[in-house]
């Protein structure tokens, strides 16, 4: 029987035997383990059935020793269920583990039974079989391994065992499909296990001439040939060879051991022949060519052989000769050297060699007297050799192999050093100058430096290597080098602290940390200060840490050097804050650190405000309670930082909040158990575990409705996804759901009892209705990434099924959508279903599908709801048949093929469903309905685009052009329409027709694909039940082959066919894994057809570019096993090679495709592809010398396929880019590892250059000899790194020797040189040797430089002269040179010069200094920038009257900005001289953008000018100016303007913003007042832009505006966040400006003025939906998460109408005009909601963002308006149109509002932002 059999009848047997009151508790704990058994054989997820297996076991240890009691026949039954359950658990080694712990419990006193059971079981095994099965040598192998029953059965039995092993060896190795899978592997494993753990048993069947060993004899010539190569499974040829060694191991007698050894390797190395094995004779016929034997046989000797053998003396060899050194190192040195594509074994053998050699060292001595590793042996430099040449390899694992063989080496030498007395040991010395020599880009220069460091020292390194500080920075600054420099930075500072801890004086912590300071202080603190992001990160993250580990007392000398008040100090204080809290456990938040926490947590940089949240979130302990303090601080934060646009900001966010949800809950439940202890003792005075207990409830349930609140559409992407990770954090941490896929962070035990004591406090219902209906508005999301999280959070942690009203209206609201012909709402609506499938029970099936009542399927509803899909996809099909156009706009197909597919491929549950025997043909009839209707659409769809259509059209092998794709479904259109297809001119743009039936043929065609490809990857393994038929047969895999392959050749939507291609990978890796050979052969006959169909001639093009045909290649060699060798792809790339050489014929077609192009398309597609990985590299030398061949053809289209090839074989070979810059220093290898790794493209490349010079020279006939393949190379070449050998190329001999030469070229700047762009290029080396040139040659080459633009001053009249090619660009690099000059030396000649240049009359000398002015790449001394904002100043006006071309005006205008941003005393003296020009000044811009239309750009710098003006000289209160300039922003600061206007419009407010509002204050102008209070509604306006830029100008702006609202020095404002700024904003409004009449006015012009009506009427009409939605203007503005922000400052405002006679009349007229119609919309609001019957409307208005936008500006308004009539009532004025009272309206808006929260409309969070003084983030730093 099976387990599930013996278990069934174990239960009815002892809950007959509990009948009996003695045994009746025994046998109810029984029955707990084995209900426990049943779920562990029942889940599908290996964590359960991990969990459950535990959980019996558990249970089981309890009631073992009641067991005693029982006689053995009631014991019986409990022996043979566990052992059937053993048997069944053969595949998973934990699970037979945990099994044979409860077979051992049960042996104790019961051994002889059990013992008895094992044997029955066993010997079924192998009773009356002569082969065994791969089942069944898994059971013998799992059974000798981890069972000691099993094992003490098989030594009795072991001729048996033997005896069927070796048939089944032989019947294997003769079946070609067995060979290659899992069989040969399983047998081989076999035969390792029996040596391994039965070594004294088969020795003598080996090694003794007494023992009759023909079967032994049999399994070693069957091992042998797996070991050279039969197989093509390489894991068996592993393992087979790692069987040899163990028999090998069997030896009594070492000698007899190596000589088997010996004559193995003589085997490979002599070819077939007889083997002699102890006394065993093996004849092998069959040896590998490519060297894997002996690889295999070297590796597995080096991996287990023992060292008495290893070590041996070979008396065969010479002297002193030994197995290790004499006979595995040639083995092992062969193997290093062969480049085949086995290198991960080429490492893993060299590092096991000299591990190996490191083990056996005090052996070895006694059989060499010698050295092994002196100075100048072979040995020595062969080792040297290969782990230099292999040190960059970018084969995985690679690194870590040099890594170890590096240090196997250095310690080997040390003992030999140590042996022999050589205290000299040089080989460290030249190590360490061979790894500093290596360029610093290079990894594994800090790993080998690592290894190095304990046996040189470290101020050996230190004085030896100066750069080291440098280049560890250097490392920082790039990701993929950080751990590497981190380990070199960690060991030294070990090495050091040990060093002077073990010095002659002890040394006291701060001592220690002086000394580290010398050395290291300013790397650190430069580092930590950084403004390169990456850098400043990983300082903090890698070295500050073990910094502070290592030397405590470095953090007061690090925090002095953080001081500052700058963004990068407060970055660099916050980190080092973090690092000393995780060391020590302990933060104080108090006084100055708390005040610079404050502003660290509201500061503009999101780093820093990450960092600030993770050091209030962080801590050494889980448990570990958060202050008071931290807790206030973050309910501050969070609500401020929810809608930010980084998507790593957001992550960063969750893990600090998990991390702080950990504490709280840990802490909590800490505090809960020492309740529970302490109710039956005295409790001590002052304890209060209700404090920590109530504050983790209360912030626990305040980021819930946080969270909630902001799930409804009315929120943008950001904030949703924000919340919904905070959400999932919460659900996470705080409930007791367990989660399967997760390895870490399950949820403690005893969660259920803090569960129930918040619950108990009316806290923390997660599941509610509310909560619901929320994360069901988030699937209706147009964003992937909303729907996804919030469908996985319903579906993991909330209840297992609707409620059954949600359900159906979610239901129909799937419906609805997955007909939508928009993508997004198509794809939202497949997510609504899989949701609703995973959340049902038999109930809500029963609502949903009526129809089948009585069908027993509805009992699978995985099955129901892929039937209820199929017919929907038929429907629409038939549809589609009819009338394409009215289908593609009402029911197009790819949404319910995307909910086909999440349906039935995502849900993890399905596929056990699947083989359940009831519904078995079921599923069988709908997949082979679901194919065959999935090819019928494809043939429709494609037939479509050629103008055929029906799924027996036929259809041509080309793919239709674009142009005849356009004028089929035009036809189709005009069809559609009744009409006659016309002739007429192009449509420049498509139509909505058009683009509708476009969108729904690449859509579905795409889904086809996808669909198709994870039906055969899900549905293939699947083995159905005994006796039926497979679930996807043979002639449906080859329906489904048919339909890639004919999407893939005739379509050239870029789109479609990577859609296609994904799924078609998934359909050939299911299929080329799969044991059938006929399977197997479907994708290899593909692969044999697109080869022929490449080759064969053509009557047409097939493919644009090659678009969709190179991907059929791709996808079926992708999909072969990368651990195997791979047939498909040597055979592919040899045909193609073979194609691509092929002479091109005489004369071909142009039109046509050529073989040998299509070939390298095919041939760069394959390269291109991630998924072929490092299999292709051992192709690279022949398709680098074929595509250098290519690039000389005849024809334009082989070059341009070369080119591409080789763009892509570039990429490939010199590794992934890790930076943006092409010509960055960290891409790319050396020069010696690129040709160690490719040695024959040495040669091959020399070859080419060879040829480039012997064909260059002199013209003839007018006509130069180029080479075609010399850029390409030189290309390849600039992009590998710097060798060693230019190192030294820098230093300053070097430098000066270089500027020497040149010195000499010096006529090459003068006149007597006439061309100016030679001049340029000598000008520009001379400045890069400035340095190193001699004082008289700077001095005669300044006189040069000056006298030639002597002649540009302002009192210079223009002369005319001949014009020269490259004359401006030699003024513009001689204008640079001057202004770096003038930069860098000062003095008041050199920049009186370039303020003359300046005023002159040439305007490219003027650009220049404009265009350096702006770039600002060098520092500017104080002299020259004063200078340039004086003269700027100076001639504004005349430049402006002068109008020249506004390119120049521009350049002006931004130079005068970008110096005057820190304006100096001096400008504002020459100002006040200035003041009436300046006023005029200001008028001509004004004038100029009012009526000019001067463009964006010079609109931006023109109004960034005026604003400029206007602080400078004081200008703000000429109210005219103002007004004017107010209205032109307010113009620029629309939504609907471009970026640069809205720019141009924050720009200027943070120039002259704030002035404006301090002007207004200070002179208490109602005019004034105007204009600053519409000055800051911009801010508000512009802190809400989509762009991010210009939230930042306008945060600048809030900064300043609340800095001088507080009247604090203006050095110490430091700028806020954006949300934080716009609170600030709204804050000074209230406190100031409250009594103006605009600020009211304003404030409410913010809230949505949407007809709620209108929209619920639009949304019951249920219109046709376009394929496009209009795009908002500011799809980052939130105006119904704005009215909720406003709302308490309005009311506030309200508060003080009494005291402003102007707000008074204001709000009577507001309530005149706006209340009636208020009224009006709320009863219209509760009516809607009221009615049950258009429930599936309430579904659609719930994700509906222009509802909940009306809705909550109603509720607002509404709100406002009850607020209005009771202060109406207080002062006893009548509101004549309003027809109720404030009490009356209250009570019906209470009424709405729980009315709309039932249907999850009105979120009832309120926005407290905690800001109780808002000037703490501008105080001094």
């Amino acid at each position: 029987m099976g387990a599930a059999q013996e278990a069934q009848a174990c239960l009815a047997f002892y809950r007959g035997l509990g009948r009996r009151e003695p045994l009746r508790g025994l046998c109810r704990a029984l029955l707990a383990f084995l209900q426990k058994l049943q779920q562990f054989a029942g889940g599908s997820v290996k964590r359960c059935k991990d969990k459950n297996l535990e959980e019996a076991l558990l249970l089981f240890q309890e009631l073992s020793k009641g067991l005693w009691e029982l006689d053995d026949a009631d014991v019986l039954p409990l022996v043979r269920c566990v052992l059937a359950f053993q048997m069944e658990t053969t595949s998973s080694s934990s699970s037979f583990h945990k099994l044979e712990q409860i077979v051992t419990k049960l042996s104790e006193g019961k051994e002889s039974l059990v013992a008895e059971e094992v044997n029955k079981l066993m010997s079924s095994l192998t009773e009356y079989k002569q082969v065994l099965s791969p089942g069944e040598l898994q059971t013998v192998c799992m059974f000798i391994e981890e069972s000691s029953l099993g094992r003490h059965h098989w030594r009795l039995s072991l001729d048996p065992l033997l005896l069927r092993v070796a048939a089944t060896l032989n019947w294997v190795l003769q079946d070609p499909t067995a060979r290659s899978g899992e069989w040969s592997y399983v047998t081989v494993k076999t035969c390792l296990q029996l040596f391994q753990a039965m070594p004294k048993e088969v020795s003598p069947l080996v090694w003794s001439e007494a023992e009759n060993s023909e079967i032994l004899q049999s399994i070693l010539g069957s091992l042998l040939q797996v070991t050279m190569g039969q197989t093509a499974n390489k894991d068996a040829c592993l393992l087979a060879s790692t069987a040899v060694s163990m028999l090998v191991n069997t030896a009594a007698e070492p000698e007899r051991g190596a000589r088997a050894v010996l004559t193995l390797f003589q085997l490979v190395d002599q070819g077939p022949g007889e083997l002699r094995f102890g006394e065993l004779k093996v004849e092998t016929s069959v040896l590998s060519s490519d060297g894997l034997a002996r690889l295999m046989l070297t590796r597995g000797l080096l991996g287990c052989c023992k060292k008495e053998i290893l070590s041996c003396r070979l008396d065969s060899f010479a002297p002193q000769a030994c197995l290790l050194l004499d006979v595995l190192f040639p083995a092992v040195w062969a193997v290093s050297e062969e480049q085949k594509d086995y290198h991960y074994y080429r490492f893993q053998v060299f590092s096991l060699w000299l591990q190996r050699v490191l083990e056996c060292l005090p052996e070895i001595r006694k059989v060499k007297e010698s050295r092994m590793l002196a100075e100048n042996s072979e040995l020595l430099h062969r080792l040297s050799q290969f782990i230099w040449n292999n040190a960059e390899s970018p084969v995985e694992g690679a690194s870590e192999f040099i890594r170890s063989s590096f240090q196997h080496l250095l310690e080997i030498y040390r003992l030999e050093c140590h042996r022999f007395e050589d205290l000299e040991r040089p080989l460290y010395e030249q190590f360490l100058q061979r790894i500093i020599t290596m360029p610093w880009q290079v990894k594994a220069r800090y790993f080998l430096l690592c290894a190095i460091l304990p046996y040189v020292g470290t101020e050996k390194v230190l004085d030896t290597y100066k750069d080291l500080p440098q280049h560890l920075l250097n490392c920082l600054s790039t990701n993929h080098l950080c751990p590497a420099a981190s380990d070199v930075y960690k060991t030294i500072l070990q090495q050091q602290r040990k060093q002077w801890i073990e010095g002659e004086e002890p040394a006291t912590e701060e001592e220690l940390a002086q000394k580290w300071a010398l050395h290291w202080l300013p790397t650190l603190a430069s580092a930590l200060t950084s403004p390169i992001s990456f850098l400043q990160s990983n300082a903090s993250n890698y070295l500050l840490v073990w910094t502070l580990r290592l030397f405590p007392a470095s953090y007061a000398l690090l925090a002095e050097s953080c001081s500052g008040g700058d963004s990068a100090h407060l970055r660099a204080w916050v980190a080092l804050l973090n690092g000393r809290k995780i060391i020590t456990g302990a933060l104080p938040l108090g006084g100055e650190t708390l005040e610079r926490l404050c502003c660290c947590l509201h500061s503009r940089e999101d780093n820093i405000r990450l960092a600030a949240l993770g050091l209030l979130c962080c801590s050494p302990r889980t448990n570990q309670a958060l202050s008071e303090v931290e807790v206030r601080l973050l309910k501050e934060f969070l609500p401020l930082n929810l809608n930010c646009d980084s998507s790593s900001f957001r992550q960063l966010l969750q893990a600090a909040v998990r991390k702080a949800l950990v504490r709280l809950r840990d802490s909590a439940l800490s505090q809960l158990r020492s309740k529970m202890q302490s109710k039956a003792t005295k409790r001590s005075a002052g304890a209060d575990p209700e404090g920590a207990l109530a504050q983790a409830i209360d912030f626990v349930e305040w980021l819930l409705q946080l969270s909630i609140s902001f799930l409804t559409p009315g929120s943008n992407y950001q904030r949703k996804k924000t919340a919904l990770l905070l959400l999932a954090a919460v659900l996470e941490t705080c409930t007791d759901t367990w989660s399967p896929a997760r390895k870490k962070g399950q949820p403690p035990q005893n969660m259920e009892a803090l569960l129930s004591w918040a619950r108990q406090k009316g806290c923390w219902d997660f599941f509610s209705r509310s909560n619901l209906l929320a994360l069901l508005s988030c699937l209706q999301d147009s964003t992937n990434e909303v729907r996804e999280l919030a469908s996985e959070l319903l579906i993991r942690y909330f209840p297992p099924a609707f409620p059954e009203p949600i359900a159906v209206a979610l239901f129909e609201r799937a419906q609805e959508a997955v007909s939508s012909p928009r993508v997004q709402e198509a794809e939202a609506g497949a997510v609504l279903m899989k949701t609703i499938l995973q959340k049902s029970d038999g109930s809500t099936l029963e609502r949903l599908f009526p129809e089948g009542k009585a069908a027993a399927t509805l009992q699978h509803r995985g099955l129901c709801f892929a039937q209820y899909l199929l017919r929907m996809l038929q429907a629409h099909y038939a549809m589609a048949c009819q009338d394409l156009l009215q289908a593609a706009s009402t029911n197009p197909m790819h949404g319910v093929m995307v909910a086909l597919r999440r349906c039935l491929l995502e849900v993890p549950e399905g596929a056990v469903s699947i083989l359940k025997g009831e519904h078995v043909q079921n599923w069988q009839e709908l997949l082979s309905h679901l194919v065959t209707l999935l090819r019928d659409i494809s043939t429709f769809l494609l037939g479509v685009l050629q103008s055929r259509q029906g799924p027996n059209a036929n259809q041509p092998a080309a793919a239709p052009s674009f142009a005849d794709m356009v004028n089929a479904i035009g036809s189709l259109i005009m069809l559609g329409k009744g009409l006659e297809q016309q002739d007429g001119e192009d449509a420049i743009l498509l139509s909505e027709e058009h683009n509708l039936i476009l969108t729904c043929c690449w859509v579905s065609v795409k889904e086809i694909g996808l669909l198709l490809g994870g039906l055969v990857e899900k549905i293939l393994p699947l083995a159905p039940p005994a006796g039926a038929e497979p679930l996807l047969p043979l002639t449906v895999v080859k329906m489904a082959a048919r339909v890639f392959q004919e999407v893939l050749l005739k379509c050239r939507h870029w789109g479609a066919v990577e859609g296609c291609s994904m799924g078609f990978t998934k359909f050939c890796t299911a299929l080329l894994n799969h044991p059938h050979a006929e399977l197997q052969a479907v994708p290899r006959t593909m692969l044999a057809q697109g080869l022929e169909l490449l080759s064969g001639p053509r009557s047409s093009s097939i493919t644009r570019r090659a678009a969709g045909f190179p991907m059929l290649f791709l996808c079926i060699l992708g999909g072969e096993d990368p651990s195997k060798a791979r047939p498909l792809l040597a055979h592919c790339i040899q045909t193609l090679l073979a194609l691509a050489n092929t002479p091109l014929p005489q004369n071909w077609d142009q039109t046509l495709d050529l073989p040998q192009v299509s070939a390298l398309h095919v041939l760069q597609t394959l390269v291109r592809g991630s998924g072929l990985g490092t299999a292709l590299l051992q192709y690279v030398t022949p398709m680098m010398a074929l595509l250098l061949k290519a690039l000389g053809s005849s024809s334009w289209a082989m070059r341009n396929a070369a080119i591409q090839l080789f763009s892509a074989l570039a990429a490939r070979v010199l590794g992934p880019k890790r930076s943006r810059d092409d010509s960055c220093a960290q891409d790319g290898v050396s020069p010696q590892a690129f040709f160690s790794r490719y040695p024959q493209l040495r040669e091959i490349l020399l070859g080419e250059l060879h040829s480039a010079l012997e064909t260059a020279g002199e013209p003839e006939g007018g006509r130069f000899h180029l080479c075609p393949s010399l850029h390409a190379i030189l290309t390849l070449l600039a992009k590998l790194q710097p060798g060693a050998d230019g190192l030294s190329s820098s230093s300053p001999d070097a430098m000066r020797s270089v500027a020497h030469q040149m010195e000499g070229q010096f006529w090459l700047v003068t006149p007597a040189q006439q061309c100016p762009l030679i001049r340029s290029a000598y000008l520009q080396v001379i400045s890069l040797l400035a340095g190193s040139c001699t004082q008289g040659f700077a001095k005669r080459f300044r006189e040069v430089v000056s006298s030639e633009l002597h002649s540009f001053g302002p009192e210079q009249k223009a002369r005319s002269s001949e014009l020269q090619v490259g004359s401006a660009v030699f003024h513009q690099v001689i204008t640079h040179f001057l202004c770096k000059e003038a930069a860098s030396l000062a003095g008041t000649e050199r920049v009186g010069a370039v303020c003359l240049l300046l005023q002159g009359s040439d305007v490219d000398i003027q650009s220049a200094i404009l265009t350096w002015v702006i770039e600002g790449e060098e520092e500017r001394s104080k002299d020259l920038e004063e200078s340039l904002q004086l003269t700027l100043l100076e001639n504004l006006k005349s430049v402006l009257q002068g109008r020249r071309d506004k390119e120049f005006l521009k350049l002006y205008l931004e130079a005068l900005v970008h110096l005057c941003r820190n304006p100096p005393s001096q400008a504002q003296d020459v100002f006040h001289k200035l003041l009436g020009p300046a006023a005029a000044c200001v008028d001509v811009l004004l004038s100029m953008v009012e009526t000019e239309s001067p463009g964006p750009d010079l609109l931006f710098q023109a109004l960034s000018v005026i604003s400029l003006l206007f602080v400078l000289g004081s200008k703000l209160r000429d109210y005219p100016l103002l007004e004017r300039w107010c209205v032109m922003l307010e113009r620029c600061s629309r939504s609907i303007s471009s970026e640069v206007l809205r720019l141009a419009a924050a720009r200027s407010l943070k120039l002259a913003g704030a002035d404006v509002v301090q002007s207004a204050l200070e002179a208490s102008c109602p005019s004034l007042l105007s204009v600053a209070v519409r000055v800051m509604d911009m801010g508000i306006y512009l802190l809400q832009d989509e762009d991010q830029e210009v939230r930042r100008e306008a945060s600048v702006f809030a900064s300043l505006v609340q800095h001088v609202s507080g009247a604090k020095p203006q050095d110490s404002c430091v700028f806020i966040q954006g949300n934080r700024g716009l609170v600030c904003l709204l804050h000074v409004l209230l406190e100031k400006f409250w009594g103006c009449q605009e600020t009211f006015e304003f404030l409410l012009r913010h809230l949505p003025t949407m007809d709620l009506s209108n929209i619920l009427t639009e949304l019951e009409a249920n219109k046709a939906v376009s394929l496009y939605k209009e795009d908002e203007p500011n799809v980052f503005a939130e105006p119904a998460v704005l009215s909720r922000l406003l709302l308490p400052f309005l009311l506030q405002l309200l508060d003080r109408v009494p005291a402003s006679t102007r707000l008074c009349e204001f709000t009577q007229r507001w309530l005149k005009a706006t209340g009636p119609s208020i009224l009006h919309s709320l009863q219209h609001c509760k009516h809607w909601w009221s009615q049950e019957a258009i429930a599936p409307l309430h579904m659609k208005a719930l994700g509906c963002a222009k509802v909940h936008a009306a809705v909550t500006a109603l509720l607002v308004k509404a709100t406002l308006l009850a607020h209005m009539l009771d202060g109406l009532e207080r002062t006893h004025i009548s509101a004549s149109e309003i027809h109720c009272t404030s009490q009356e309206l209250r009570s019906e808006l209470v009424l709405v509002q729980e009315l709309l929260a039932q249907h999850g409309m009105a979120p009832t969070f309120s926005l407290d932002y905690g800001i109780t003084d808002t000037r703490s983030s501008v105080r001094a730093v």
